[in-house]
């Protein structure tokens, strides 16, 4: 996973859940990471969608479980 887009991930779920972006790092995860929750899930895979302009299936989104895993998904979906 690149710096530049960890970085860029961390912001949109900070903006999300209201975590400070400081504490997100690669293993941050829901009931890990406060305000990160189901419903924060669901925003932040569609901020995602947005801000990269790509498209996650219920099937990736199901193996989204820490910002790490978000971050090599995207990579493989942008070539990152």
């Amino acid at each position: 996973m690149k710096d530049g887009l960890h970085e860029r991930l961390a912001a949109l779920l900070g903006d999300v859940c209201g975590a400070p972006v400081s504490s997100l790092g690669p293993d941050a995860a829901p009931g890990k990471t406060p305000g990160w929750d189901s419903v924060a899930t669901l925003g932040f895979i569609a901020a995602v969608e947005d801000e990269l302009g790509i498209s996650i299936t219920t099937a990736e989104a199901m193996t989204i479980k820490t910002l790490g895993d978000m971050a090599r998904l995207v990579a493989a979906k942008t070539g990152s």
